[in-house]
């Protein structure tokens, strides 16, 4: 990996993370909960987290963690940007995946079990998550990218 891209990595004193934003059919977005091993315990969030030294870009650390964190698969190809409500998070939106959802599986570098809880939400029901910090901002906008 070259030498820019791994400073890219940490911004500032934050390490990038990749958020994976899952939009079905049926204009429900995959959301996932922290189970207790967290600090952010019963949180509700979507697929992503920091991106590794291993990982080529934002977008294959993306893909990377909602392989690990959910079991589905996509393509970088399947993703498009839809904006870091913060420096060091970036969020894409697929609507392609394969697999079946699975957060029981361990991180494969903890052994640990981050989230015990999925589910379909729409738009209106993430807003009425009060233990949550999705940026329902960038919802409205995949909702809208996804109509093109």
């Amino acid at each position: 990996m070259n030498h820019k891209w791994r400073n890219f990595l940490t911004e500032g004193e934050l390490k990038t993370v990749g958020i994976a934003v899952c939009l079905n059919g049926e204009q429900q977005f995959l959301i996932i909960r922290r189970s207790d091993i967290d600090r952010r315990a019963g949180q509700w969030t979507m697929p992503g987290g920091h991106v590794d030294d291993e990982d080529d870009s934002i977008e294959a650390g993306a893909i990377r963690e909602l392989d690990e964190e959910t079991n589905l698969k996509c393509k970088a190809t399947d993703l498009q940007y839809l904006g870091h409500p913060s420096k060091n998070k970036h969020y894409y939106l697929t609507t392609k995946w394969s697999g079946e959802v699975n957060v029981d599986k361990p991180n494969p570098h903890t052994d640990k079990i981050e989230h015990d809880d999925y589910k379909w939400a729409t738009i209106e029901e993430i807003k009425d998550i009060a233990n949550s910090e999705i940026p329902t901002y960038l919802l409205e906008k995949a909702l809208e990218m996804s109509k093109k």
